[in-house]
C-alpha cells in the first residue's frame, strides 16, 4: 500500500472517529436533560444502549487510527537518485 493511500485511510478513520465522539457527547447531553421527561427510565435505557454501541465503535476506530499511524511511521521513504 502506498503512503498516499495510507494517509487517505488515516484521514478517513480520524473523521469517522471524530463523528463518533461527537455523537457520544450529544447522547451525554441528552442524558443530562432526561429529568424533564415524564418517563426517563425507558429513554435512559435506550440512550445507554446507543452509548454502549458508540463507545465500542469509537474504541475500534481509535485502534484503527493508531494502526495506520504506526504503519505510516514505518513506511520507508523512497530515495530519488
Amino acid at each position: 500500500m502506498t503512503k498516499r493511500s495510507m494517509k487517505r485511510r488515516l484521514v478517513r478513520a480520524r473523521i469517522a472517529l471524530n463523528q463518533t465522539i461527537h455523537k457520544i457527547l450529544e447522547i451525554n447531553r441528552k442524558r443530562k436533560r432526561l429529568t424533564f421527561y415524564a418517563n426517563p427510565g425507558q429513554k435512559e435505557e435506550h440512550l445507554m444502549e446507543q452509548l454502549r454501541v458508540l463507545n465500542k465503535t469509537a474504541e475500534q476506530q481509535a485502534k484503527l487510527v493508531r494502526r495506520y499511524e504506526s504503519q505510516l511511521d514505518h513506511v520507508p521513504i523512497p530515495i530519488s537518485e
